[in-house]
């Protein structure tokens, strides 16, 4: 007599009954009449860009897609990147069943359901059913063929993208002497091999014990090591864990008694989602791990109210969609909500009531109800995210509702996988100061925002973030804008919304009193500070070689200086006619430009000044100058007088010297109120408008005039921390200070900058620059 077979160990524990009962359901559908989509539903969705960053995945059961109210009319396809249909079952030869699940693909509920998920950008997949204890999962995986060569041409006949295994059965040696698990792993292999391209995406749904079962005995149903090779993601079935979970601590309740508790417990429980998640990342990778949660919970009558009842007759499940209604139902009395305490972190809903129906066929008894509300659900997606799984899916779609029925459940998905902004802005603009209004499908907290000024061409930059719904944003008369969004939630950065764009009128009014200015850092960005958007030429991310920034006339550009002596345009084509250059020597220190934009003079470190032309201009004369300290690195700043006679170069220690352009006499060095001789903290200055008179500004943020400008107080002051950078003076007393993280200070009566580019802790703002 051939010898026993050897007794296994515990496999296939978590096996569920809610996708078999439904596969049951399934069989008997009826295709119905074609569906009438409910206007603001997904119906208006379908050209939608959006997509979840992570894999949504959830099931469509046949039974109801028509249903306008938990079917796909009344699904939001933006929130879901593929959807299951549940589905085709095949029998003992491994041939499709013609029955209600094969009625309903053929009938124009389908084509509606796919074409509406298509347009969305969602994929379709048939979900093949095979669930089987016994010789029909045998029979069924060894004619695997049969179901490979009739499922494979259906996929393109169908115009879906691939395909789903859902074969439940336990691991068993079947009569032709191969196991069911190599022969649904070979089924695998034959799909694979077999699906066109384009179209096949291959998952497969698997038992939450699966993994383990794997790595401890290769003894379960999935051989999931070996699946591996062969499908893009495993749909992992993390539900109907109570009754695996019931005879096991916490609860430790008697062999064959059911206690009730969460059927997908976050953790507190031998079976859980935390746990199982961990052994299938560590045995093929999180990116191909798709969480599996539910949509429905599980109820029974139970002997008193006390958490964890154990169940006295009447289970039942039922779907999110009705069991958030029980608490107003006429039969329901003594309503109340609690959430499980051995599962804290996981949130989990569960209900205790009295139940009482008189009715024929009825029953009275307390009862308890457990199961996923937005709550809990919001748990998981957190878990998904923190553990970076491929994404969540969803068991399934029907039980959920709507987002007319169940809206809480398709934003709670939103604010986790897909919480796309949009932005949009009025056309046309009379004044040149303006608002972009954001808006996001979940509970966002900040958006940020890009423009690019269409008439100069240039690219999309960040101009701003906000965690409010609307933006003041900056534009140049004649000018056209477009606009982007993205929001930050607790999934993550958002792409890009689609654009909005806007004109801003020729004759638009300004609120400044000022043109513009532009914040420059040290790595060469340009950053509107309440200003229209200007894109550099250069940029050098990481390194601290932006020296400085002058905007042209008209402040529709302007030009940049690096620490080598390059000059790079910003907001505009620039060329350039010979200047000084020191490459691999970070010499450069300021920039001047002429009044009428044609040219100006580089600064070096010793004094020299070189001078330069600006597209097409010629080179200015040279500069003579009144002090040159070769060798010592000591020259700060310049300013060119209005009439471009001459200006002021700064030494370090406060000192200003004079030089003259060409012929021009050369002017007197100006007395000046402050000086430190051998303390390197002078930092910038700056002319009074149309004179010669003006303000030095030193590391602590101090004002110090000199030439009889007016004595000026200063706008802010860090005694002993050089952290002043820049000064701007735009009337006789009126102006602003930039700090080294950005902060821009208003003194002498100009209106604060509402945005502007902030780095706290980071001393990198170079520069500021009005035009």
């Amino acid at each position: 007599m051939p010898a026993a077979a050897a007794a296994l160990p515990p496999h296939d524990e978590t096996r569920p009954n809610v996708m078999r009962e439904a596969a049951v359901q399934v069989a008997q559908a009826q295709p119905g009449p074609t569906p009438v989509k409910r206007a603001g539903a997904a119906a208006q969705l379908g050209t939608a860009t959006r997509r979840p960053g992570r894999e949504v995945f959830g099931f469509a059961d046949a039974g109801s897609l028509g249903d306008t109210t938990v079917g796909y009319p009344s699904w939001d396809f933006s929130q879901l990147s593929t959807v299951a249909y549940f589905g085709l079952s095949v029998g003992p030869s491994g041939a499709l069943n013609q029955d209600g699940g094969w009625n309903v693909m053929n009938s124009p509920t389908f084509a509606g359901f796919r074409d509406t998920a298509h347009a969305a950008g969602a994929r379709v997949v048939l979900t093949l059913v095979l669930q089987d204890l016994g010789a029909n999962m045998c029979s069924g995986l060894a004619n695997r063929q049969a179901t490979v060569n009739q499922a494979v041409p259906l996929v393109t006949s169908m115009n879906v993208d691939g395909v789903n295994l859902d074969y439940e059965g336990t691991y068993q040696q079947c009569a032709d002497g191969q196991t069911n698990q190599a022969m649904l792993v070979d089924l695998a292999a034959r799909l694979r091999a077999a699906l066109p391209a384009g179209r096949s995406y291959l998952t497969i749904d698997t038992y939450a014990s699966s993994a383990a079962d794997t790595t401890a005995c290769n003894c379960g149903f999935f051989d999931v090591r070996s699946l591996n090779a062969y499908v893009d993601a495993f749909f992992v079935m993390e539900y109907a864990l109570e009754s695996s979970n019931s005879s096991r601590p916490p609860l430790s309740c008697a062999s064959g008694t059911l206690c009730l508790s969460p059927t997908s417990p976050l953790g507190g429980y031998y079976w859980n989602d935390t746990t199982t998640n961990q052994q299938y990342a560590g045995l093929v990778g999180a990116a191909k791990v798709i969480m599996g949660v539910p949509y429905y919970g599980d109820k029974a009558c139970v002997a008193s109210t006390a958490p964890n009842g154990a169940s006295a007759g009447n289970y039942a499940t039922s779907g999110y969609y009705y069991n958030k209604s029980i608490a107003g139902q006429s039969t329901v009395n003594s309503f109340s909500a609690h959430r499980d305490a051995n599962d804290p972190a996981g949130n989990e809903r569960w209900d205790s009531y009295y139940f009482n129906d008189t009715s024929p066929g009825g029953f009275t008894c307390w009862r308890e109800l457990y199961w996923d509300d937005a709550s809990s659900l919001a748990t998981k997606y957190q878990l998904v995210l923190a553990q970076g799984l491929r994404g969540v899916g969803l068991w399934n779609l029907n039980l959920g509702g709507g987002t007319a029925a169940s809206p809480e459940l398709w934003s709670t998905l939103a604010q986790y996988f897909n919480c796309p902004a949009s932005v949009s802005v009025s056309p046309a603009q009379a004044f040149t100061t303006f608002q972009v209004s954001l808006a996001a499908p979940c509970a966002a907290a900040s958006f940020d925002v890009q423009a690019a000024d269409l008439t100069l061409g240039q690219g999309f930059q960040i101009i701003g973030s906000t965690a409010g719904t609307q933006l003041t944003v900056s534009g140049q008369p004649s000018h056209s804008y477009a606009y982007q969004a993205r929001s930050h939630s607790a999934g993550g950065v958002s792409a890009w919304s689609a654009l909005a764009t806007t004109t801003v009128s020729a004759t638009a009014g300004s609120p400044r009193p000022f043109g513009v200015l532009y914040t420059l850092d040290g790595w060469g960005g340009v950053h509107g500070d309440d200003s229209p958007p200007l894109a550099t030429s250069a940029y050098w991310p990481g390194w601290s070689i932006a020296r400085a920034l002058k905007a042209l006339p008209g402040g529709q550009s302007g030009v940049v200086l690096d620490g080598w002596g390059g000059l790079h345009g910003s907001g505009g084509p620039l060329t350039v006619t010979p200047t000084a250059y020191w490459p691999g020597w970070d010499i450069a220190r300021d920039l001047a430009l002429l009044p009428d934009g044609s040219g100006g003079y580089v600064l070096d470190g010793w004094g020299g000044l070189h001078p330069f032309g600006l597209n097409g201009h010629p080179a200015p004369p040279a500069a003579r100058v009144s002090a040159y300290w070769p060798g010592w690195d000591i020259a700060r700043k310049l300013v060119v007088f209005g009439d471009g006679s001459g200006g002021y170069v700064l030494d370090g220690w406060g000192g200003l010297h004079a030089f003259a352009v060409g012929a021009a006499p050369l002017p007197t060095d100006p007395a000046v109120s402050a000086y430190w001789p051998g303390w390197d903290i002078a930092r910038d200055l700056a002319l009074v408008p149309g004179g010669r008179s003006g303000y030095v500004l030193d590391g602590w943020g101090g004002l110090h005039q000199f030439g009889g400008a007016t004595p000026l107080a200063a706008p802010a002051y860090w005694p002993g921390w050089d952290i002043a950078r820049s000064i701007v003076i735009y009337a006789p007393t009126a102006g602003y200070v930039l700090d080294g993280w950005g902060g821009i200070h208003e003194f002498g009566g100009a209106p604060a900058i509402a945005s502007y580019a902030y780095w706290p802790g980071w001393d990198i703002a170079r520069g500021l620059s009005s035009g």
